[in-house]
């Protein structure tokens, strides 16, 4: 039998883009198919935003990102300018940042 103690012991782990350099990975899925040259494309677009001075960009928020351990990654983001305006579920800002800082933790669920 599963109990509570059992389901809380893992914990999310937010990722930490200084860590990885993921630009190699991203750059080879150019010539691949379906979600991994959509990336590709996707970073290349951004990449082109990102140089146009007169470009505004505004990251969409929505789902359990925070909570499935991308907090960092949009922190980065915001940290390193490379958002303008963030637009956001109000799930992400109350059900899920602001309760990890008030100490509360989010956890690795189970695949039953």
């Amino acid at each position: 039998m599963v109990n509570k103690k059992d389901l809380l012991k893992d914990v999310i782990q937010h990722i930490d883009t200084k860590e990885h350099n993921v630009v190699k990975l991203v750059d080879s899925m150019e010539k691949m198919a379906f979600s991994a040259r959509d990336l590709n494309r996707a970073a290349k677009i951004y990449n082109m935003m990102l140089e146009d001075k007169n470009c505004s960009v505004i990251l969409t928020l929505a789902g359990s990102l925070f909570s499935a351990g991308l907090k960092k990654v949009v922190f980065d983001l915001v940290n390193n300018n490379m958002v303008d305006a963030i637009v956001s579920t109000g799930a992400i800002m109350v059900d899920q940042d602001f309760f990890e800082a008030l100490g509360f933790k989010h956890y690795l669920g189970t695949p039953f």
